[in-house]
């Protein structure tokens, strides 16, 4: 490895539900891809070190509807290959736990 040469830091985000599923590629190393919110998911991502579950929990006050949704993320951050997935019982709890990550 070249000092210097930033490594890759792309990952697939899937939310699936039970009517639909949505998908988005994110790279933030330069930030782009098809996440709307791409520069703000990096920016919880780094800190976290691409871990979606190691992203900083926001306190939201959710309602206690079971709605539930499966969020998955794989993919490779500065050469370590990430593989996330979890299952919310709202996108409320889903987006209080990951942030803009999977704000799609």
């Amino acid at each position: 490895m070249t000092v210097g040469v930033p490594l890759g830091r792309d990952l697939s985000l899937t939310i699936v539900g039970r009517e639909d599923t949505r998908s988005v590629q994110l790279s933030c190393s330069p930030v782009y891809g098809t996440h709307p919110r791409a520069a703000d998911a990096c920016a919880a991502l780094y800190p976290a070190q691409g871990d979606p579950a190691r992203v900083r929990p926001s306190w939201m006050g959710c309602p206690r509807i079971y709605d539930p949704v499966t969020a998955s993320a794989t993919g490779m951050w500065d050469g370590q290959y990430i593989q996330y997935r979890r299952t919310f019982s709202n996108e409320c709890d889903m987006h209080a736990a990951t942030g803009p990550v999977f704000d799609f």
